[in-house]
Formats: C-alpha cells, structure tokens, sequence
C-alpha cells in the first residue's frame, strides 16, 4: 500500500494530547422512531470522568498503530483507528496511549468520549502533517461538524448530546430526529448549546456496577418503543418554558424542581422493562435519599448507575455531600462542576 506524505514534517515526531470531559444524560425525549423529536433529551458535560489520549506524529504516515489501553478500552479505540485507515489508507500516527480512562457503562458518556478523542487525534495530527504553516488553534470545534465527527467516531445513533458537547462543552439540548411527516418547527438545528451556570454537580457512584449496553440496551429500545411517549410534549415545555429560561436567568430552585419533573417522565419511558422510573431498586433509594435533603433536581444518568444532582453554591455541596455519603455508604459521592468549554488538544 502506498502511505501518502503530502509535506514533510520539519521535525522527525511530536506527541499530542486530547483530553474530553464526562457527560450527565437526563432522559431522552422519545424513543418511538415514527414520532418527531425521536431520540432527543438534554444533556451536560462536567469535569469528572475525563479521557485523556496522546498520540506520536510521524513524518510519514502508517498503516498500523500502537494502543497502549487496558483491555477494554484497546478494541475500541482500535475500531475508531481502523475506520480511519479504510477511509484514507494511512494513519497520521504511529502509536495511541491512554493515560485517563473513565469506569464505562456509569452513565457518563464515556464510550462516545473515548471514541471522539481518538477521531481528534486523528484528525489533528492529519492537520499537523498537512497544514503545520498555517497557524494552530488547538480546539476541536475547529476540526469537525457533529455529522463528520458521528462518522469518524462510529457513535450518535441516537443521542447527539454527546458528540455535541465534545465539540463544544455546556448544557446541551438534543430535540432529536424529525420524521419526513413532521409538521413541527425544524427550524432551529438539532442540537443547542448553553452555558450553564456555577452550580455544582454531586454525583453519586455505585463504581461496582454496571449501566445497560448493547443487545440488552438494544432489547429494551425495542419492546418500550412499541408505544409514543404520552409525555414528550410536557417534556419539550418543560425544556423551554422552565430550564433554559432557569439557566439563563441563573435561577437554581426553579431548574431543580424542573429537571426533577423531566427526569421522572424521561424514566417512565423504559418503566415496562425497569419495574419503576429508575433502572434498579438502588438507583430508585439514591433519588429518594437526595430529593429528602431538598436536592429535588436529582435523577439517574443514562442507564445509570451514576445518580446526579445539582447544589446552589459551594457550601450547600459541602453540606449536601457530607449528609449524602453518610446516607449512601457504599457508593462515591463526589462534587465537580459542569464544563463550559470543548475537548482539547494539547500540544507537548
């Protein structure tokens, strides 16, 4: 195979790093495929379960690469790398290590994370091979669309909360796919960006166990998405007639009470399958331990097990995280904030 090397380097190598943050998911708005706003929701990236990859630049480009991962996180990132070597015949770096790698299936996005930090480093050492005259800006909005970076990343089949908030961090609104029959406002894009304000994040973690994946997840899609969700249009005016307005106005009770009511309608849509509005009995007690110390925002991240919550100022977090890993012994309770700013590169 013939390996392409538009421009030789001025130097023989040089590493790089990207470094992405964790996202909360809140519910999806619909999974009913026929329905408008299919597989939208509302998200938040936070500075807790980072991902952070570094990769060696060569001077020529390879046809193979070396992932230094534990053995979960290798075949993954190697899928991300080798549909970036069937597109392009050559890969613009010759090794990928892992030097942060959040716990998977805890509902804080990590799969599409990891698998976008691996599709920037692609693309930035490509950029750097190709274009090292013209100034560097090392931000990842500047590398990718949502729908280029879905492609290279093999990930956003359903929730594009993710993809958006590697690009560019925030609280993100997903309103979701549209059928060809919708007579909705489509209007405005997919997805929507906010920043959101000081408020930190608690977040409760049962690190021993696992969220739902694959043919499980698959299953579950399936049998719940045999009926529309009654409540999707409640969910949309909650979105825009309560959070966004709470967020921009900086108004903490009214987006706790608010994300509450969204994320208990947001659970009753997999409730055939879950017994409840929350994925297992566990899930279901943090909730009601949080809501019991006033934190009525409380509510399960993607399949969970991760259970998050919102404080209004820092001593109200340290209050509320004492009283919470008093309560909740066997998990990790910890407080972070949410991430305003897109993934990184990081040249060294």
């Amino acid at each position: 195979m013939n390996v392409p090397n538009p421009v030789p380097l001025p130097i023989v190598s040089e590493h790089m790093r990207v470094r992405s943050h964790g996202r909360i998911h809140f519910g999806l708005l619909e999974i009913s495929e026929a329905e408008p706003n299919c597989y939208g929701g509302m998200g938040l990236m936070v500075e807790t379960a980072t991902a952070v990859l570094e990769a060696k630049i060569s001077q020529s480009g390879h046809t193979g690469c070396v992932v230094e991962a534990d053995a979960y996180w290798q075949p993954r990132i190697e899928a991300v790398s080798n549909k970036w070597l069937g597109t392009h015949g050559f890969l613009p770096v010759g090794s990928i290590r892992v030097i942060e790698a959040p716990l998977p299936h805890q509902g804080m996005g990590s799969g599409t994370q990891m698998a976008c930090s691996v599709a920037a480093l692609l693309t930035a050492a490509e950029h750097r091979r190709t274009q090292f005259e013209t100034p560097w800006i090392a931000n990842v909005t500047r590398l990718f669309s949502i729908e280029s970076l879905s492609k290279q990343s093999q990930r956003g089949k359903r929730s594009n909360i993710g993809l958006c908030g590697f690009l560019d961090g925030g609280f993100v609104v997903d309103r979701g796919m549209q059928p060809a029959s919708c007579s909705d406002d489509v209007s405005l894009p997919r997805t929507q960006r906010f920043e959101f304000p000081d408020w930190p994040v608690l977040v409760l973690q049962d690190t021993e166990s696992r969220g739902d994946s694959g043919h499980d997840e698959a299953r579950m899609f399936e049998r719940c998405s045999v009926v529309p969700n009654p409540n999707r249009e409640l969910m949309m005016k909650t979105i825009e007639q309560e959070i966004l307005p709470a967020i921009e106005s900086k108004d903490w009770e009214r987006f706790d009470i608010a994300l509450g009511r969204y994320g208990r309608w947001a659970g009753k849509i997999f409730e055939p399958v879950q017994g409840g509005v929350y994925r297992s009995p566990q899930i279901a007690h943090c909730v009601d331990v949080a809501i019991k110390l006033g934190l009525r925002g409380a509510t399960q991240s993607s399949w969970g097990p991760t259970v998050c919550a919102f404080a209004k100022d820092a001593e109200h977090a340290k209050w509320c995280q004492s009283r919470l890993q008093a309560e909740l012994p066997q998990l990790k309770v910890s407080t972070t904030r949410g991430a305003n700013g897109p993934a990184q590169v990081e040249w060294l």
